[in-house]
């Protein structure tokens, strides 16, 4: 699943990641938390921290706190990655921090790495 307000960012990971993976998009936290109760636990979420209605962090606690999704991988791809975000994200259960300055290529490695 990705989760980013910014749909260039999404057309392009989209891109690399439908060719192994099936890949639902939501525009925002709250976009994500409401499709959460009529999809299946997609098998990693790749999201931004800085999201209109509900923020990256919010979603991963509401997420952490649901028995299905609690599980899920969840990278957070942001332009914020200063050493306090990155511990706070840790401290809810992120898997990985990466600054959205890196090349698509990369994250989608990042991505595939963890979904094995």
């Amino acid at each position: 699943m990705l989760v980013d307000p910014d749909a260039s960012l999404r057309a392009r990971l989209r891109a690399l990641l439908e060719l192994h993976y099936d890949v639902i998009e939501a525009k925002d936290g709250m976009e994500a938390v409401e499709m959460t109760g009529s999809i299946q636990a997609p098998a990693m979420i790749v999201c931004d921290t800085v999201m209109p209605r509900v923020d990256g962090f919010t979603l991963a606690k509401i997420l952490r706190n649901n028995p299905v999704m609690k599980r899920v991988p969840i990278m957070f791809v942001s332009a914020q990655h200063s050493p306090q975000h990155v511990t706070q994200a840790l401290v809810i259960g992120v898997s990985q921090f990466v600054p959205k300055t890196t090349p698509v290529s990369q994250i989608v490695e990042k991505i595939r790495k963890i979904v094995l």
